[in-house]
């Protein structure tokens, strides 16, 4: 078991991550000062392959804990699920010293962390991601939020949680399309601040995609502790912390065109990643050498489902939507270096969209 600690002065909190912990979630919270069973969070999927491990430790610590069951997919992180949860903590009588545990993938993380952000003004929330994409991502960093037909996350706040606990034994039962979903987000943590993390992960694939404890247990501590490095000097995405986009901007258009159906969150990225590596390379940013070394790594990683059946005036739609178009001024995030990630502001519009045709025409060749 390791311990990381995002430090955000007064709401600083701890990441523990380990094969295991699951079982020791009541412990664990008890010596985080929590003495009142919380109000969980999780989809059915969760709580029947790995809600007994939970709950009985919840129990042990604090009594039986009310439950609240959302549908599981992007698709659901809506108003409609939002009301659910709003509606469960009124039936379990939940007030200001209430506290809920989001239990689930990123899904969950999102719209269970809004809605403690917002029931009551704010109350507190635990992070217990279940799968690798939330375990090195999303349970990090206090972005909640909700899409809404318009886009992804467009409807959110910062709130952080008061602990993260990741299992990686849970990741055992994650299904191969979600576990390499969530090697492309460490491979992004990898591309933007670490390059030794690519060298071990180019090094050690073949373990990892096997479930290999102590190779899942590595990336999940290396990419966790980008994410807490990079959100305690920059909170709320004035400035650093915006390098965490790489591979966003266009792979937020691209879900969104596949209606969150047709791509994970993760394939995205590795779609978006591409792009970023291809607009770049026109734009003279990154050499040659290493953009065929990241190209080859994603690829590797895992199959991506095809982007040539995407209408580009949809993506483009949807990439004029996202938050990170404001003003008419689109900024994206490049590498400098492999492990060097930067934001370009004043990325032109017209080229970047002939570019995207191009891009998505041909399903992403970018030789």
């Amino acid at each position: 078991m390791k311990t990381l600690t995002v430090n955000l002065k007064e709401r600083s909190y701890r990441v523990i991550v380990g094969g295991g912990v699951l079982a020791r979630a009541g412990k664990i919270l008890s010596r985080h000062g929590f003495r009142t069973a919380p109000v969980i969070v999780a989809n059915s999927t969760v709580l029947r392959l790995h809600g007994d491990g939970l709950l009985g430790a919840l129990r042990g610590a604090f009594g039986p804990s009310p439950l609240i069951r959302i549908p599981d997919g992007e698709r659901y992180k809506n108003h409609q699920t939002l009301l659910k949860i709003y509606d469960g903590l009124f039936r379990a009588r939940a007030d200001r010293r209430s506290w809920i545990l989001a239990f689930g993938g990123g899904v969950t993380g999102d719209i269970a962390g809004f809605a403690a952000a917002t029931f009551m003004r704010g109350i507190r929330f635990v992070m217990v991601p279940t799968t690798l994409l939330s375990q090195v991502d999303s349970s990090i960093g206090g972005k909640t939020g909700i899409n809404v037909p318009q886009g992804k996350n467009l409807v959110g706040a910062f709130h952080q949680p008061s602990a993260v606990i990741a299992d990686t034994g849970v990741l055992e039962t994650l299904p191969g399309r979600q576990l390499q979903s969530g090697l492309f987000e460490v491979i992004k943590c990898g591309a933007i601040r670490s390059r030794p993390l690519l060298d071990y992960i180019d090094r050690r694939l073949p373990d990892i995609l096997n479930r290999h404890p102590g190779a899942l247990e590595h990336i999940v501590v290396a990419a966790a502790r980008i994410k807490a490095d990079v959100v305690a000097l920059d909170e709320t995405e004035g400035g650093l912390r915006m390098i965490l986009n790489y591979g966003h901007t266009i792979g937020h258009a691209i879900e969104a065109a596949g209606c969150y159906r047709r791509f994970t969150h993760g394939e995205a990225v590795a779609w978006g990643m591409l792009a970023a590596l291809g607009y770049g390379r026109e734009l003279g940013v990154l050499g040659a050498k290493e953009t065929g070394r990241l190209i080859r790594l994603i690829q590797k990683a895992g199959r991506l489902p095809a982007v040539d059946r995407l209408e580009p005036d949809e993506v483009w739609r949807s990439l004029l939507r996202d938050k990170k178009f404001g003003g008419g001024d689109i900024r994206m995030v490049f590498l400098r270096s492999l492990g060097e990630g930067a934001v370009f502001n004043g990325i032109e519009a017209p080229s970047l969209r002939r570019f995207l045709g191009r891009f998505l025409g041909g399903n992403g060749d970018l030789d």
